[in-house]
């Protein structure tokens, strides 16, 4: 008898509901089978074009899609921007980003970008911003250098002497060996090796990569990472290793040695490890600073910092780079108008060759800065939406026109970069393709609307807090590789390839090198 009613209740529960989920956000458009579970969102995740697909589906439904039961895509207005990332709106991070937390000693070690607790995100802010502020980007700036002068020596050598001659080079894959190398050397005052190497040590960027592919589609159904996959309490607890990332025992090891450093050396060693212009000697800081009271950093919190800086300050960083070259590439008169200022530049001396200074970059380079912003326009590195959830008093947005839309309670809203870059109605009728000179217009000089519209470093008091590093880095390396080098795809009529876990990874941008 019990089965009998198991199987007459079961049914009618399962339709109910679906039929609850169906319209739940009933005036959202969207794709059918969007309305009924998170399966068609995850599917679209898991095939790696879900940029694309995203702005398929936008300019089919308009600026609200329905990718879920409970979640809505949103782009096409400026408007919607404040009112879904401005402070004092109470929307706060999904579980999205609870997949992101990596589990150190049994027990959840949140970076910053994954933490989904407001006060615990503001206490660790707070201890650590000031070193990403862009009064300390100057100290930053000779460990940059160092590593470009390497960057640089090393592909003369293998790509561009008279041994090498049209030796095709994988630049997107070398410039992936810089951002990591330059990572190391802001995190820790040292090359992991990537350069030098020409190859993947120790698999961390294969490890970095595979995170991503994990965290990105587990992202849309987290309840899966959460109760049956790599937090299932009874996993953590029984077979997860203490630390089992790559790139956690890697920062662990470093970490390690520093602290031994710290231990072994006298007063004097001890305050000139401290004094590193590094990361690692920053949170040290703030621990020996803070030592005894309850905000006291631990190693695991210094652990999940440093694991942000790599994790985060590496596969980003490369992707948006990588963009910048292509796209450059691909569009000759681009390329011709940043190589003429470029060599007027050096011809007058406004600026060190190959190897600019970032204030010079900012005074006398404004095609280059202008190229920098196209670049994170047209590759926004993370191209997924920005998630967040509807407080208990729901959200009403409005649209320029008047126009009102109300997401109930507990709805997850966010806006794909990839897609709101591309509006017409923000960026221009060619909001689609390569054009540097839509920053230097009057009217965007006058007003910056654009400038405040990008979103490659997210939005409101959750934004990028390594943007300042990200942009010395930009500006620097690019004008660095053209005034060092000229650059010429090997298969000109030859597209790239670009997958999406989250971050944009790009194949195919194979050169040829030869000295300027």
């Amino acid at each position: 008898m019990l089965l009998a009613l198991l199987t007459y209740l079961l049914p009618i529960v399962f339709l109910t509901s679906l039929l609850k989920d169906y319209f739940l956000l009933k005036n959202i458009p969207g794709p059918v089978l969007a309305r009924f579970n998170n399966l068609y969102r995850t599917l679209l995740v898991y095939k790696r074009e879900v940029h694309e697909e995203h702005l398929k589906l936008h300019k089919r439904y308009g600026n609200l899609v329905r990718l879920g039961p409970n979640c809505v895509s949103v782009s096409g207005s400026q408007t919607y921007i404040p009112q879904i990332y401005g402070i004092g709106k109470g929307l706060v991070k999904s579980d999205f980003y609870s997949v992101f937390q990596n589990i150190v000693n049994g027990r959840r070690a949140a970076s910053l970008v994954a933490e989904t607790n407001e006060s615990e995100h503001a206490r660790s802010k707070r201890l650590i911003a000031h070193a990403y502020s862009l009064s300390t980007l100057v100290e930053y700036e000779e460990l940059v250098d160092r590593t470009t002068d390497v960057f640089l020596s090393i592909l003369e050598e293998r790509f561009a002497s008279a041994k090498s001659t049209g030796q095709i080079l994988d630049l997107g894959r070398h410039i992936q060996f810089f951002a990591f190398d330059v990572i190391g050397e802001l995190t820790f005052s040292r090359r992991l090796g990537f350069i030098e190497s020409g190859v993947d040590v120790d698999g961390i960027i294969d490890a970095i990569g595979a995170n991503f592919s994990y965290f990105s589609v587990l992202g849309q159904m987290p309840w899966l990472d959460e109760a049956v996959l790599g937090k299932n309490p009874i996993y953590v607890r029984y077979f997860r290793k203490a630390v089992s990332s790559p790139i956690l025992i890697f920062a662990q090891g470093l970490l390690k040695e520093r602290l031994r450093d710290l231990e072994q050396g006298g007063k004097e060693s001890t305050e000139q490890s401290l004094d590193k212009p590094d990361f690692l000697s920053r949170f040290l800081k703030v621990r020996k600073e803070e030592a005894g009271g309850d905000q006291a950093l631990t190693d695991a919190q210094i652990l999940s910092y440093l694991f942000m800086n790599i994790n985060a300050g590496s596969d980003t960083i490369a992707s948006t780079l990588r963009a910048i070259f292509y796209h450059l590439l691909k569009n000759p008169a681009s390329l011709s108008q940043l190589m003429d200022e470029l060599d007027s530049a050096t011809n007058t001396g406004e600026i060190s060759s190959p190897c600019p200074t970032w204030s010079e970059t900012q005074q006398h380079l404004p095609y280059l800065c202008a190229v920098v912003k196209e670049g994170l326009r047209m590759n926004p590195a993370l191209s997924l939406p920005l998630e967040r959830i509807v407080p208990k008093e729901g959200l009403t947005l409005q649209d320029e026109d008047g126009s009102q839309t109300y997401l109930p309670s507990g709805t997850v809203v966010g806006i794909n970069p990839w897609v709101f870059h591309r509006s017409p109605h923000v960026f221009g009728a060619d909001a689609e393709s390569w054009d540097p000179s839509r920053w230097l217009t009057e009217k965007e000089r006058d007003t910056k609307s654009m400038e405040h519209s990008l979103l490659s470093f997210g939005a409101g008091k959750r934004s990028c807090l390594g943007k300042n590093i990200a942009l010395l880095e930009l500006h620097k390396l690019v004008p660095a590789l053209f005034l060092k080098f000229k650059i010429e795809l090997a298969h000109p009529d030859k597209e790239w390839k670009v997958e999406n876990a989250w971050v944009l990874n790009q194949s195919g941008l194979d050169v040829t090198l030869s000295l300027q």
